[in-house]
């Protein structure tokens, strides 16, 4: 097996099998005062279930402090620590009204959006490709009320209890979800149905699945390992990719970004693999520039740049 193709770092391979627990007990702590009350009364409650990770997850903690120094060059302080896990618990929070299509004193804006409008207009699918920063299911949200049919594409075994809760305010998203199995390649003829019935399939490139494919490139100013499916997937599709991101903005704001990665990615056969390294490589670099827009956006809680 090559070094691309390694099973996951022990660390990383414990983020997934507990990455819903954080999310799981915010959301059925905070679901009552959140349905009865609304949002706002509800983030005095997500203030207290942050400094309760803060002070007792030390995996998620030792990681937003990494976190930190990479991006800042210098150790974070624990008020900065604790703001960072705050800001996850608060989009996390914010699924429970977005996903509901409900939008209380939220205001959304829109940068790039016309790039999604044109595709649309011209019968034309393709993949929406985000990250694990901000809030995805604002930008799904986002489209929603514009129009767009966006299905979203991932591997959902290490969020069920989450995804149960949000399906059961929102049946009619659970039909625009496409699920990566273990073995099947169903999901790829699902991804293509979509596309070609000009819908946009949507998925993020930046956490490693179990015994996925991965390069590693430069993110950071350091080494970290990608994912390659994304792009192979686009490749085999044939279909143009948009890099999507909603950013939020405390208390009460998201900032909706898209841009054209590529009309279509293309991977010649007797250099695949260059290609493939170049396509990441730019991708790592464009979110890094989102992410020093708003580093504190940053939801992936393990040490993102184990490359073992």
């Amino acid at each position: 097996m090559s070094a691309a193709q390694r099973s996951l770092p022990a660390q990383r391979e414990a983020w997934l099998d507990t990455a819903e627990r954080g999310s799981v007990l915010g959301i059925r702590v905070v679901f009552w005062m959140a349905t009865a009350l609304g949002r706002w009364p509800a983030r005095i409650i997500v203030r207290f279930v942050a400094l309760w990770y803060t002070v007792l997850d030390g995996p998620a903690r030792r990681a937003s402090r990494q976190w930190w120094s990479i991006v800042d060059g210098r150790a974070p302080s624990w008020r900065k620590v604790y703001r960072h896990i705050f800001m996850f618990a608060q989009v996390t929070l914010d699924r429970l009204f977005l996903v509901r299509d409900k939008l209380p004193g939220i205001a959304v804006t829109r940068t790039g959006h016309e790039h999604l409008v044109a595709a649309t207009e011209q019968g034309r699918g393709g993949i929406l490709l985000g990250a694990h920063l901000g809030s995805f299911e604002a930008m799904r949200a986002g489209g929603d009320t514009t129009k767009l049919k966006i299905n979203v594409l991932g591997f959902f075994e290490n969020a069920k209890m989450i995804n149960a809760l949000l399906t059961s305010l929102n049946p009619g998203r659970a039909a625009r979800v496409i699920h990566i199995g273990d073995r099947s390649v169903d999901f790829i003829f699902r991804a293509q149905q979509c596309i070609e019935a000009g819908e946009f399939v949507a998925l993020l490139g930046d956490r490693l699945g179990l015994g996925e494919k991965s390069v590693v490139v430069d993110f950071f100013g350091r080494p970290a390992r990608f994912p390659t499916g994304p792009f192979t997937l686009a490749a085999a599709l044939k279909c143009p990719v948009l890099l999507t991101f909603g950013l939020y903005r405390d208390p009460n704001a998201y900032d909706l970004h898209c841009e054209v990665f590529a009309e279509q990615i293309v991977l010649p056969r007797n250099a695949r693999q260059e290609h493939l390294k170049a396509c990441v490589q730019r991708y790592a670099e464009r979110l890094e520039a989102y992410c020093r827009r708003a580093p504190d956006n940053w939801f992936n809680f393990y040490d993102f740049w184990e490359t073992r």
